[in-house]
């Protein structure tokens, strides 16, 4: 799952939000900097990503992409699950797109110095782009598949990826839409389990 997703299954604050979309941006982060609702969305973001990736569906899902795209099937997958939930934003949530993104916009604002140098970079252009919502475009998938195939050490087929979205978005729309309603329930467990 990407950030649209991780910001949209987290605890509904603009903190937990910051949180959640911390767990893409790097293993080594200063955790003694954030605040304990972040700390807490950072953790589930984890496990979710561990449950997520271990996930039966999308394990299949995985091995459906060519051969020289396979190695990359996961961040593909997980970038074109914001995909299938922007387009499907009414059955995938409660609370409207727009409420979720200007949470999370406002709090990386708030929270500037809270966030690792990459981050804070980018989450200006995050906001006014409205990087989450964008997402709802193919173009826009190709576009952050360009994006995060340059910051990669060596050239990967990274950015062909948007093709397996093109070719196979209904296949790919319904394993998200499939495992969407597990992924709620395994959270909402794992808070009771922790008493939130």
């Amino acid at each position: 799952m990407n950030y649209l997703a991780h910001v949209t299954l987290c605890e509904p604050t603009g903190e937990a939000r910051v949180g959640a979309l911390l767990g893409d941006f790097g293993r080594r982060l200063d955790v003694e900097r954030l605040t304990p609702a972040m700390r807490f969305a950072l953790d589930e973001h984890r496990d979710l990503d561990r449950w997520f990736d271990a996930h039966p569906l999308v394990r299949e899902e995985r091995q459906r992409y060519p051969e020289h795209l396979r190695r990359f099937a996961g961040i593909l997958l997980d970038v074109f699950a914001d995909h299938v939930l922007v387009r499907n934003w009414d059955r995938m949530s409660e609370e409207p797109l727009d409420a979720v993104t200007s949470s999370l916009y406002g709090a990386l604002r708030e929270h500037r110095d809270r966030l690792p140098p990459r981050l804070a970079r980018i989450a200006p252009m995050m906001s006014s782009d409205d990087w989450l919502a964008s997402y709802g475009e193919v173009e826009n998938v190709g576009r952050a598949l360009r994006g995060m195939a340059s910051r990669m050490r060596r050239p990967t087929p990274l950015a062909e990826g948007v093709s397996e979205l093109e070719r196979r978005g209904d296949e790919i729309e319904d394993v998200v839409l499939r495992v969407w309603p597990e992924a709620r329930q395994w959270i909402t467990d794992r808070r009771r389990r922790m008493g939130r």
